[in-house]
């Protein structure tokens, strides 16, 4: 296996990724103990500079609003209406602590936010979300929820599952998404990273173990999971070695994922033979760099773990 850091910077006019990730703000409003960008020092992010490097884009990008925590800027509805006269489209990954008020949720929806990606470390459970994300916030998550699927969001969901800890949350999400009404949504999970700040000095998932533990909370066969590792959902991609999806329900091929059921993926940020570069090697997602270029992601982040 090649666990040489394949590091490149493009300059925005060149840009080959089909996503590109933008750290709006390293401010949060928690404290989470997996974090791969830890650091709090560093200023926001110019939005004119940021929005000048998108629109040199070449073709239609996703562009991934994140933080640490993006909901954090006050100019993030300004900032998604301006993403989206530059031609490109937009997500928003956030811990969704700001997204368990409604009004707040209109307001990103009459930004021109149509899809949102939340953390749900802990499922429903306040113990869950204390032990890893350091804060018992459950009922903020759920709202959260509730509020997207209100307000017809496109939602995906992320869970990092730690041995010992949160164990079941992948049965307890699937009952989640029927409390809360959502029907459509790719529900991700990871096992730790081990990059920035982590927990993955103690007992890690592999990715075979996520598949075994996932085949026993849906009733999928581990057969029928490991089908679609070789299957590229996106048009013109290659199958990647560390992470795939699959659909619940398998009538769901060839449709829309967030418009066709629960799609779950998988990812393995876990790393082989001393690699702690996560989903190394992805040619689909990409990261601006804080002199607005776009670098691979994951390779960025490990570049520059701790800091930007």
């Amino acid at each position: 296996m090649n666990t040489t850091l394949n590091y490149y910077e493009q300059e925005p006019e060149n840009n080959t990724f089909q996503d590109v990730v933008i750290d709006v703000t390293h401010r949060c409003n928690m404290n989470c103990k997996n974090c791969y960008i830890p650091n709090r020092d560093i200023p926001d992010m110019d939005i004119d500079k940021m929005l000048e490097a998108i629109q040199k884009f070449p073709k239609k990008t996703m562009i991934r609003i994140i933080g640490a925590e993006p909901t954090m800027r006050n100019d993030l509805g300004e900032m998604i209406t301006r993403i989206k006269k530059t031609g490109n489209r937009c997500t928003l990954l956030t811990n969704g602590l700001r997204l368990a008020k409604e009004n707040y949720v209109q307001h990103l929806k009459h930004s021109g936010l149509r899809h949102c990606y939340v953390s749900m470390n802990g499922a429903d459970s306040d113990d869950y979300y204390e032990q890893i994300d350091e804060l018992r916030c459950a009922t903020k998550k759920v709202a959260a929820l509730e509020n997207l699927v209100n307000n017809k969001f496109i939602i995906d969901t992320g869970t990092i599952i730690v041995k010992g800890i949160n164990d079941d949350v992948v049965e307890r999400m699937l009952a989640l998404y029927k409390r809360t009404g959502v029907e459509n949504v790719v529900c991700r999970i990871k096992n730790v990273g081990d990059i920035g700040r982590s927990m993955a000095d103690q007992d890690n998932y592999t990715l075979e173990e996520l598949v075994t533990l996932v085949s026993q909370q849906t009733g999928l066969s581990e057969d029928y999971i490991y089908h679609w590792r070789n299957e590229p959902i996106y048009q013109n991609d290659q199958p990647e070695i560390d992470s795939f999806m699959f659909p619940i329900n398998p009538e769901s091929k060839g449709k829309f994922m967030h418009k066709s059921g629960v799609w779950f993926k998988i990812a393995n940020w876990k790393g082989e033979q001393g690699q702690t570069i996560p989903l190394r090697n992805n040619t689909r997602r990409g990261r601006l760099t804080p002199d607005f270029k776009v670098a691979p992601f994951f390779e960025h982040v490990k570049l520059n773990e701790g800091g930007y």
